[in-house]
């Protein structure tokens, strides 16, 4: 019988959760780690020992943040406001909650054209443009609904977008969002077509490591995903993820997937540390 902690070269046929990346990941690290590893909720929950150290990875949140920084990480208004209060440069997001306005009218605290988004994670899903305030009135109708309250951010001509991952204050692992040519998609977002380019700069990662690790520690944050957009030249916190998902970075070939697995190889070290 093959223990928990075994890696298997050839995997058996996996589907739904259980076919992520992910798993293979986690399962690879806790095994090199020396510990076992078993999954709950279809492969959603990972429960991993090692001796006495017991740690639970849910979804793709690791028990290495504080449980109030990394709801702060994942709410987009209250990030942005922690961000710019610890001087680090970012994209100032503002809470919208349509919701708490009921049937009066509605003076919209908003300089148009703006970007309007779920106000916690969406991974690109529902981020819009808006131009007017009709579109606006349009889209809060459309989204209140679905999210208990909203983003808004000033529209900005973003030249690039990268992600930083960190963990205690070290740069693991970064990579370009890489649109492809003449697409008509405006989103940088990896689901929505976005090619990830591995930077291999020594001199952008440096920079990329110094922003992300402020951002990071502005939060209280030990290991995160930052989301980093240059404009103008300049490179500014677009936002931060407490959960770090590599899924589709690693699907883009073998290098990627080596790169993503020693990410979570850390990850899992710094849980038993």
């Amino acid at each position: 019988m093959t223990s928990p902690s075994t890696v298997i070269d050839a995997d058996p046929p996996r589907s739904g959760l259980a076919d992520r990346h992910f798993v293979r990941h986690l399962e690879n690290a806790v095994a090199g780690a020396g510990g076992t590893i078993a999954w709950h909720a279809d492969h959603w929950l990972a429960e991993i020992r090692r001796d006495a150290v017991r740690a639970l990875v849910l979804g793709y949140s690791f028990p290495l943040n504080n449980v109030a920084a990394a709801k702060i990480a994942d709410d987009k208004a209250a990030s942005s406001t922690l961000l710019r209060s610890g001087g680090v440069p970012c994209l100032h997001q503002s809470l919208l909650r349509p919701a708490w306005r009921g049937n009066q009218p509605v003076d919209w605290p908003v300089e148009l054209p703006v970007v309007l988004k779920p106000n916690a994670e969406s991974g690109g899903r529902d981020v819009h443009r808006v131009h007017s305030e009709g579109e606006l009135e349009a889209l809060v109708s459309s989204l209140s609904p679905r999210y208990r309250a909203l983003a808004w951010s000033p529209l900005l001509d973003v030249e690039d977008e990268f992600r930083a991952v960190l963990l205690d204050g070290e740069l693991l692992l970064a990579y370009r969002k890489v649109r492809p040519p003449d697409s008509l998609e405006w989103r940088h977002n990896l689901h929505f077509g976005a090619v990830p380019e591995v930077c291999g700069e020594h001199r952008v990662n440096q920079r990329l490591a110094t922003l992300g690790r402020s951002a990071v520690d502005a939060l209280s944050l030990r290991f995160a995903t930052v989301d980093i957009i240059t404009v103008d030249g300049s490179h500014l916190v677009l936002e931060v993820n407490s959960g770090v998902s590599l899924e589709r970075f690693s699907h883009h070939g073998e290098e990627n997937f080596r790169l993503a697995g020693g990410v979570y190889a850390e990850a899992i070290r710094a849980c038993f540390a």
